[in-house]
């Protein structure tokens, strides 16, 4: 059995009403390679130092997911969003270039992945 509770608002208090939320559409970003200076870079950033972790989204993480592909680790597709499979990826990564592995990306991790 189920029992459904209505509550109406007393006098003078604001009904409840649902508040609308942003609706993101997914964005697709692209690997356009280039090779400068002894660096690989995708066309989406061009930060060598910049601090991700997980919860993070933009073109910095595209361009980290575009590298990692690049290397030969899926991280789930080039979404720019830093979630577990891109975090399971860098950890790969770490792995494969013998760094510290904190599923983190900073310069070391940069600089491995445009090498």
């Amino acid at each position: 059995m189920i029992t459904l509770l209505l509550v109406q608002p007393s006098q003078g208090a604001a009904a409840c009403s649902p508040t609308p939320t942003a609706v993101h559409k997914p964005v697709t970003y692209a690997c356009t390679w280039s090779h400068k200076a002894g660096a690989w870079y995708a066309g989406n950033s061009t930060t060598n130092s910049l601090q991700l972790v997980v919860d993070m989204s933009g073109p910095d993480v595209a361009e980290l997911q575009c590298l990692l592909q690049r290397a030969g680790i899926t991280p789930g597709g080039i979404d720019g969003n830093f979630g577990p499979l891109t975090e399971s990826a860098v950890i790969k990564a770490q792995k494969q270039f013998h760094l510290d592995v904190d599923g983190q990306v900073g310069p070391h991790t940069w600089a491995a992945l445009r090498g």
